[in-house]
């Protein structure tokens, strides 16, 4: 017993040292600001004493520090790998990290009480060129490649949009293309022939985004991480996702910007989401954050993944897979609700007692519950993870510019208010949970946005059915048929000028109140009745309407209600 009690004193001893050590200065590893040297070896070196007490962290300095892809002899695809560190710190004092070629930067696992402030992040080379079409055939089209992006035939691309040469905004209605370039092939210098595997009309005169990478490069990822503080941290570029959250606990982020790289002729900052949240719990707070020129969503905050019930192997366990074969395994403890999936409706729960990963190919999920499981589950449903279920509160942030959404909201307990949405190319907002490909969970409870400002979105590119929206996917993507997919939705004091369709829908909501926004300049050019209504609302209930200034002479032409609810 003395021994143990010994032993547990000096560990709580030599955690509390670490979690309270003075950052190293990174200078004393041999990295110097704007000399032009490589400084991955200097860093590796900090983060691995760092690593070896326990905790600390490590002051960097003004100035521009040069990091190599692929100079990591452990981790060729990731720069840092941080991991099991209690109370860790990156103190940039303003500096610049520029990444030398496509590399995931940091990735920290199951650290807790970590902070990152006042740094930015880029990419020396952009991980996406631009430039203009000149010539186009069926299933080819020419660009001529502003100089800022130099090519040499070869590249991969693995999304392209073409945008407006005039305002630089993604083309109203525009090319949103992914998967189909085979090759490029340099024609003439800066000039790209892009070939495609299927019949595309690219309009000759417009500027395109060719995105060399979508995913797989990110620039911060927390995974099972607690208590994470980001700070005054800019991301310029990045091959990937600016920042991810995977199963973590209690994330703040303040005055985190993703923004094309100032002084420059970029026009796309993060090659996909600037933010993006899966099966976390505690709270998700953004407060003051700008995310602009995205190549996908401003912020996605999920309970994680659907999966689908395969087998019932006995009265307590399951078999399961999601829909891309991706891996989301609960937690002992966690509780999973069970989902009719033609309607996705929460019909029972359970709670987890054991979850684990099947041999084999498919990525199946066994998940054995507590008790036995009920009634009326069978092969098609679905589980959703209520557990990881995020307070979400977004203050104060502005995303424009971007392809996609301005937020996902597809957790419980979330307040969107005072925030800016600004020629996103699909809604502003959208609470949403859907079965139809991605399997994102799960449905909502007791969401509200409120005092927002929504300019000009929804026009293009993943357009969607309102500038702000409540809704779900089901399969071949109908809407729900009944309410309750989504419970106590609030929609209040938003203004909403400028948008294709509705300024308002929502679908499958029990306990929707639509109150004091004002719409103007909605359905310009409607591609549904969903879409000629300033606010629609269908297989609702529970319903308030009321307050709302929505001037039928001072919508879009294609406006035909002010208000439309209906049942289905």
């Amino acid at each position: 017993m003395f021994w143990t009690a010994l032993l547990a004193a000096i560990l709580i001893l030599t955690l509390a040292a670490g979690a309270g050590a003075q950052p190293l200065d990174i200078a004393d590893f041999g990295a110097t600001p704007d000399d032009g040297e490589d400084d991955t070896a200097a860093f590796l070196e900090a983060l691995e004493e760092v690593s070896r007490s326990g905790g600390g962290g490590v002051k960097l300095h003004p100035g521009r520090y040069d990091l190599t892809a692929g100079a990591n002899p452990e981790s060729p695809r990731l720069l840092f790998p941080i991991a099991d560190l209690e109370g860790f710190v990156i103190d940039g004092g303003g500096a610049e990290l520029m990444i030398h070629g496509p590399n995931s930067l940091f990735h920290f696992s199951r650290c807790s009480d970590v902070t990152l402030r006042d740094f930015s992040i880029d990419q020396a080379r952009a991980p996406f060129s631009q430039g203009m079409v000149i010539a186009a055939e069926a299933t080819s089209f020419d660009v001529r490649v502003d100089e800022e992006f130099p090519v040499s035939g070869g590249e991969g691309i693995g999304a392209f949009m073409n945008y407006d040469p005039e305002t630089r905004l993604p083309a109203t209605g525009g090319l949103d293309i992914y998967h189909s370039v085979t090759e490029t092939e340099l024609i003439a210098d800066q000039t790209l022939r892009i070939h495609l595997n299927r019949e595309i009309a690219v309009p000759v005169g417009d500027m395109v985004v060719l995105r060399h990478w979508v995913y797989g490069h990110n620039a911060i990822v927390f995974d099972r991480c607690t208590n994470v503080l980001v700070e005054d941290v800019t991301v310029y570029a990045t091959p990937g996702m600016a920042l991810i959250g995977m199963v973590c606990e209690d994330v703040t982020l303040n005055r985190f910007d993703v923004i094309p790289t100032p002084g420059t002729g970029r026009i796309m900052s993060a090659t996909a989401d600037a933010t993006h949240f899966g099966g976390c719990k505690g709270t998700v707070t953004l407060t003051d954050c700008t995310f602009e020129g995205m190549g996908d969503d401003g912020a996605n905050v999920k309970s994680g993944l659907y999966l689908t019930v395969l087998e019932q192997v006995d009265e307590r366990t399951i078999l399961g897979q999601h829909n891309l074969q991706l891996t989301d395994l609960p937690d002992p403890g966690d509780t999973m609700e069970l989902i009719h999936r033609d309607t996705l409706i929460t019909f029972d729960s359970a709670v987890v007692a054991a979850a684990s990963m099947e041999e084999g190919e498919g990525n199946i999920h066994r998940v054995e519950f507590e008790e036995p499981l009920p009634e009326g589950l069978g092969e098609g449903d679905l589980l959703g993870n209520a557990t990881r279920t995020p307070r979400l509160r977004m203050t104060g942030c502005t995303v424009r510019r971007n392809r996609a959404r301005g937020v996902l909201c597809q957790t419980r307990d979330a307040i969107i208010e005072d925030c800016t949405f600004e020629r996103c190319t699909s809604a502003g907002v959208l609470v949403m949970t859907e079965a139809i490909h991605f399997f994102e969970s799960i449905g909502t409870r007791d969401v509200t946005v409120r005092n927002c400002r929504f300019i000009e979105c929804n026009y293009g590119a993943a357009s969607g059915e309102g500038a702000i929206q409540a809704f779900a996917w089901l399969g071949d993507w109908e809407y729900p048929p009944q309410p309750g997919v989504h419970r106590n939705v609030t929609f209040e004091g938003n203004l909403i000028s400028g948008t294709e369709q509705a300024g308002i829908f929502a679908s499958g909501v029990d306990g929707l109140v639509i109150r004091g926004n004002t719409i103007e300049d909605a359905c310009r050019n409607p591609l549904s009745e969903i879409g000629r209504a300033a606010i629609h609302v269908m297989s609702s209930e529970d319903v308030v309407i009321e307050d709302n200034e929505v001037d039928p002479a001072a919508q879009g032409e294609g406006c035909e209600w002010p208000v439309q609810v209906v049942d289905e």
